[in-house]
C-alpha cells in the first residue's frame, strides 16, 4: 500500500498564500480557486470538518495519514490513507476529519472535458463518487497515484507552466480510468484491441448524439440504429458500460438539464420540462420528485441565489 507518499521540501502554504475564508452561501461554496487559476490544492491538516455543501469543481481527495470521511448522496465513504475519493462537480457532500492526520484535497475546473473526443465516457464515470485503492483498480493503481503525486509536486513548487503540466496529468489519470474500467465490461473483455475500439466507437457516436439531442423524442430503437448494432445487443452493451438502462441515462439526462435551467434561468418550469424533453408537466414534476426528493419549484427555491453568486463572483 502506499501511504504516506508525498513531495519533501515543498512550501504547502505558499502556493495558498491568497486565501483569506471559505464562502459558502446557500451551501453553494464560492470563490474557490485563486483569481486567474482553475486549480486549487490543499496540503489540509485540520481537524474541523466541512458541513454539506455543493461546487461546480471536480474534488480529489487523497488521505496521507489517518482516515477522512465523507458523506456524498446520503451515502458514507471512510477514505483510509491511499485511497482515492473523487466527488463529480456539483455534487452535495459533508465532509469529516479525524482527531488528527493529514490529506490532499484537490479540487480542478473541468469544463473544458466537453470539448474533448470521448468526454462522454468520461462523464459516465463521473455519474456517481468513486472510492478507488489497490483493491479495485490493482493493474492502474501504482500510476495514478504517481501522476497524483506529481500533481502535488507541480502545485506545491510553482514551476512555470505547472497547470499545463496539473492538467496534463489528471487527463492521463482518467484515461488510465477509463480504459481500465472498459477492459472489465463483458462485451469487451477478451476482445482484439480493433474489435474493442470499434465497440467503443460506435457506442460513442449514440452516446455523442443523446448528449446533443436528449430533449427530443429519441427511442431505443433510434439509439441502437445509430449504433449499428440490433436493439437487444445495443440495450446489453448499454447497460453494462453506462451501468443503467437507455431510458433510465435519457430521464437523468433530461433531470440534470431541467436541474441546470431551475437554478440558472427565469423560464417558467412549464417551458423547463418541455426544453429537457418531457412531454408533460405531471411528467416532469412526478419525475424531478422521484430524483430529487423535491419538486421542481422547490429545487429552484432552493438554488435561487445560484444566478446572485455567480454575477457576485465576475465583478
Amino acid at each position: 500500500m502506499i501511504t504516506n507518499s508525498r513531495p519533501e521540501n515543498l512550501d504547502y502554504f505558499q502556493q495558498n498564500r491568497d486565501f483569506v475564508k471559505r464562502t459558502v452561501e446557500q451551501d453553494l461554496e464560492k470563490d474557490i480557486f485563486p483569481k486567474g487559476s482553475s486549480i486549487r490544492i490543499w496540503h489540509n491538516e485540520q481537524t474541523d470538518g466541512f458541513e454539506a455543501h455543493w461546487h461546480s469543481a471536480l474534488e480529489i481527495i487523497i488521505p496521507v495519514e489517518n482516515f477522512y470521511d465523507a458523506e456524498i448522496d446520503n451515502r458514507n465513504y471512510h477514505v483510509l490513507p491511499g485511497d482515492i475519493l473523487i466527488i463529480p462537480p456539483r455534487t452535495m457532500h459533508t465532509l469529516t476529519a479525524p482527531e488528527s492526520g493529514s490529506r490532499f484535497i484537490s479540487l480542478f475546473n473541468i469544463d473544458f472535458f466537453s470539448t474533448l473526443k470521448d468526454n462522454v465516457g468520461i462523464q459516465s464515470l463521473l455519474k456517481a463518487p468513486l472510492l478507488l485503492n489497490e483493491m479495485n483498480i490493482a493493474p492502474v493503481y501504482s500510476e495514478i497515484y504517481e501522476n497524483f503525486a506529481l500533481i502535488w509536486k507541480e502545485y506545491f513548487g510553482e514551476e512555470e507552466y505547472y497547470e499545463f503540466s496539473i492538467y496534463s496529468h489528471l487527463l492521463h489519470v482518467f484515461t488510465l480510468l477509463a480504459r481500465f474500467e472498459l477492459s472489465r465490461l463483458r462485451p469487451f473483455a477478451g476482445s482484439s484491441d480493433l474489435k474493442r475500439r470499434d465497440y467503443f466507437d460506435r457506442l460513442g457516436r449514440s452516446l455523442e448524439y443523446i448528449s446533443l439531442h436528449y430533449s427530443e423524442a429519441i427511442t431505443l430503437d433510434d439509439a441502437a440504429a445509430l449504433s449499428g448494432f440490433s436493439r437487444y445487443h445495443f440495450s446489453r452493451l448499454f447497460k453494462e458500460y453506462m451501468e443503467c438502462t437507455f431510458y433510465d441515462y435519457m430521464t437523468d439526462l433530461r433531470v440534470k438539464a431541467a436541474e441546470a435551467m431551475l437554478a440558472g434561468e427565469d423560464l417558467p418550469i412549464t417551458e423547463i420540462a418541455l426544453r429537457s424533453g418531457f412531454l408533460s408537466i405531471s411528467t416532469f414534476n412526478r419525475t424531478f420528485r422521484q430524483k430529487n426528493g423535491c419538486t421542481p419549484k422547490e429545487y429552484r427555491d432552493l438554488y435561487s441565489g445560484r444566478r446572485q453568486v455567480a454575477a457576485y463572483e465576475l465583478k
